[in-house]
């Protein structure tokens, strides 16, 4: 890492991210840019020399575009306007999403983790590597972290902890948090090698009988060689991949090795298919996200973008806690609007995993058939093509079109060109085509009032006379008439936040059920509270029915739901109607 570990000495902070990963670094971040002090705590010297993950998708650009840094990651990346679904041969076009970056653009972790660092030196957010943490006690004030250093044990105290460790998070296990799950039952390999003959295409998905391949070039003449290998897949071994195992598998499945060269360093290793998620997100003043909170086998590239995702919902509802504007419930809503899209990620890649792993005559027909209908249904391509982006999130809300993503809309008469040009500075924005306004006193810290007319044709925006959108680029309200916004509902009193007491000072989380104990054991100590009305929290007990209402209200990212031709629009369920913020 660029920056060299510093000598520990006992500190306090607003949040302490543990993991400096891409999803802590990005986490820390958001947390600076909205008002709070953040630090990073990183186990390792340096990162790791090799990247697991390549792939970031629409919605993770959307993201960096909302902070403005976007071209940091478009001047290195290389942009492909497909993707794959269970590395089937008919690959899903991308070109038509409604976005500005309708592609998939790949650029190894590491390089991604380099530029989020640099982000970071820039906030002047402390990221502290060689701190290890061991252990954590929290009580109605905050969290006290043991943490081993380069100068030896000391301990760091913060209002609140984010887990940002991994599979294997500390904080996790620390926190009492179940990750219940699956283990392995099969691991494919793959590496990162030179090709004497590689494919044309930046990219290639080849499914045989035999199992399924996936390439993808990194540049410098490397390329990224996957291989589910239904002959080896099975027989789980802990060794270290050789390059004759990668070579072999590839002449197994396409009956070439690409003229593959044996390079000293070139990075090898095995996947598995373990698939966990986090009971709870939250537990009392520790919060989890990234692989701490969900793990499973990379099908698609999902992951990191995940994770990233999962940083952007957390970081302005845990800045409003703890500045002490937030709304009652605001911050249990990270976990009711989260876990969701985890277990939809999740989902997606188990199903994926059932076309591509099964090694039977009945798996082999399965395949065939779902690529052939790939083929020729432009409507299913286009589906899962819009899962894959991120852009179908939405989050359960109480209206048709309160929970969608904003896209970024041309714009005319406003201090910047578009509207994520807007949400740089991290704020709520209230976007009005009426009169012209001035935030109310005590809201400024928090929100931007802009008055602009949408300059693009899009008839599904143009009955919409004012929309506020929250940080993270989603939708908490919109009205075609010019009816005050729910300013209070949203962002709390207007009286100065120093005068107001922390909602949840006493440590309540996302898993505890409106006035009743949760029934998790996952959740420990469960705080009993009365929800607000504008935000009911979802019982522990209906985690699975909340999780699957939620994935039902992922739909087109339009404002208004529209069904397919020929089908009803499904009713919002009742817990859909609970959980009155919007998926992100």
């Amino acid at each position: 890492m660029s920056r060299a570990a510093r000598p520990a000495s006992s500190g306090r902070y607003d949040v302490a991210v543990v993991g400096g990963g891409p999803v802590g670094m990005w986490l820390a971040a958001e947390l600076h840019r909205g008002g709070v002090r953040p630090v990073v705590l990183e186990r390792h010297a340096k990162r790791p020399a090799h990247s697991k993950a390549l792939t970031i998708y629409p919605r993770t650009m959307e993201q960096f575009a909302m902070r403005g840094i976007a071209d940091r990651w478009l001047a290195e990346g290389t942009p492909v306007p497909s993707t794959h679904f269970a590395i089937l041969r008919n690959r899903l076009d991308m070109s038509f999403l409604d976005t500005r970056y309708p592609y998939t653009l790949f650029l190894p972790q590491r390089r991604t983790e380099e530029l989020l660092e640099e982000h970071l030196a820039e906030l002047g957010v402390p990221y502290l590597t060689e701190h290890a943490v061991t252990g954590l006690r929290q009580d109605e004030t905050g969290v006290d972290l043991d943490v081993d250093s380069p100068s030896g044990p000391t301990s760091f105290r913060a209002a609140y902890v984010t887990g940002c460790d991994g599979a294997r998070s500390v904080i996790r296990a620390a926190a009492g948090i179940d990750f219940a799950g699956t283990p392995d039952t099969w691991r494919t390999i793959m590496g990162d090698v030179e090709l004497a003959s590689p494919p044309q295409a930046p990219a290639l998905t080849l499914n045989q009988p035999g199992g399924s391949l996936y390439m993808v070039a990194l540049g410098g003449g490397q390329y990224r060689l996957a291989t589910i290998d239904h002959a080896t897949m099975y027989s789980l071994s802990d060794g270290p991949v050789t390059f004759g195992e990668l070579r072999a598998s590839a002449l197994r499945i396409a009956e070439t090795d690409f003229g593959m060269r044996e390079t000293a360093g070139a990075w090898l290793s095995r996947v598995g298919n373990a698939t966990r998620q986090a009971a709870c997100y939250r537990a009392g003043r520790v919060l989890l996200a990234g692989d701490a909170a969900h793990v499973h086998y990379p099908a698609g590239g999902q992951g990191l973008n995940l994770g990233l995702q999962d940083a952007t919902n957390l970081a302005w509802k845990l800045a409003a806690e703890i500045r002490g504007w937030a709304s009652r419930g605001l911050l249990d809503t990270y976990h009711a609007e989260r876990h969701a899209v985890g277990l939809d990620v999740i989902d997606s890649s188990l199903a994926q995993c059932g076309l591509f792993a099964n090694a039977s005559r009945e798996g082999i027909a399965l395949r065939d058939q779902f690529n052939a209908i790939l083929g020729t249904d432009p409507a299913l391509c286009r589906e899962l093509a819009t899962r894959l982006s991120g852009l179908a999130i939405r989050y359960p809300a109480p209206d048709q079109i309160a929970g969608q993503r904003v896209p970024d809309l041309d714009l005319r008469g406003a201090p910047a060109a578009t509207i994520f040009g807007l949400l740089h500075p991290a704020k709520f924005l209230l976007l009005t085509q009426g009169t012209l306004m001035d935030a109310p006193a005590g809201y400024r810290d928090r929100l931007d009032i802009v008055t602009a007319e949408l300059t693009a044709d899009r008839p599904e925006w143009a009955s919409v006379r004012s929309l506020l959108i929250r940080p993270d680029g989603y939708l908490a309200w919109a009205a075609d008439t010019d009816d005050a916004p729910p300013l209070t509902a949203w962002l709390g009193s207007a009286l100065s936040h120093m005068q107001q007491e922390s909602t949840t000072a006493s440590g309540q989380h996302a898993c505890a059920a409106p006035a009743t104990r949760s029934a998790s054991p996952a959740c420990p100590d469960p705080v009993i509270s009365s929800a607000p009305n504008h935000m009911t929290k979802a019982s522990s007990t209906a985690t699975a029915a909340a999780a699957t209402a939620g994935r039902r209200a992922h739909g087109t990212p339009l404002p208004r739901r529209q069904a397919p031709a020929g089908q009803a629009v499904t009713p919002t369920s009742p817990i859909d109607a609970q959980i009155m913020c919007p998926h992100g």
